[in-house]
């Protein structure tokens, strides 16, 4: 009887060590297909949108040190920031977006240039995968390689995170590499 539980635990703990791996490759799928209602169940896009946010806020601020002109040229940038970052935002937490972002790894200025061309077909996201393993018992990460340019350099990977909630694995962060889009 007491194998019977060991062999029962280590198949429910290979299962959960299993869970998020299927969850990424769920996700890719879902992409692909542009399968909303699957990704609805697979991204929490309020997380997404609010994380991506603050990721856009940080690339544009500006460090006024007390003097007027540079408090006024902070200001003057956080009302543009407010107005350019929503509409990007915006774009990139829709099923569209999300896949524009993961498999091209650029950010728009304009969401609306986006082209169908522009979304391979074969060559997604999860192909590019580098590494991915728990950053805790809750959170999982994906450090996806960045694509190679004309040149055929790489940059710094894009991150993904997700989190255990609502008993299921959801996208909640697209970590960025800020440096290189702010070159």
């Amino acid at each position: 009887m007491k194998r019977v539980f060991w062999a029962l635990g280590l198949l429910l703990l290979a299962g959960y060590a299993a869970w998020p791996y299927v969850t990424v490759y769920q996700l890719d799928a879902a992409i692909r297909a542009q399968d909303e209602p699957a990704l609805d169940r697979m991204v929490d896009w309020n997380s997404l949108a609010f994380n991506l946010e603050q990721d856009f806020d940080a690339v544009f601020a500006v460090d006024a040190e007390g003097d007027p002109e540079d408090e006024l040229a902070a200001n003057l940038i956080g009302i543009f920031t407010d107005l350019l970052v929503e509409p990007i935002v915006s774009f990139y937490t829709t099923p569209r977006g999300l896949a524009y972002l993961l498999n091209t790894q650029v950010i728009l200025d304009d969401p609306f240039e986006v082209l169908e061309e522009d979304f391979p077909a074969e060559d997604t996201w999860a192909n590019h995968i580098g590494f991915a393993f728990f950053s805790g018992p809750a959170h999982f990460r994906v450090r996806v390689n960045a694509l190679a340019d004309a040149k055929g350099t790489r940059g710094e990977p894009m991150i993904l995170e997700f989190r255990l909630q609502n008993f299921s694995w959801q996208l909640t962060r697209v970590r960025l590499p800020i440096d290189e889009i702010t070159e």
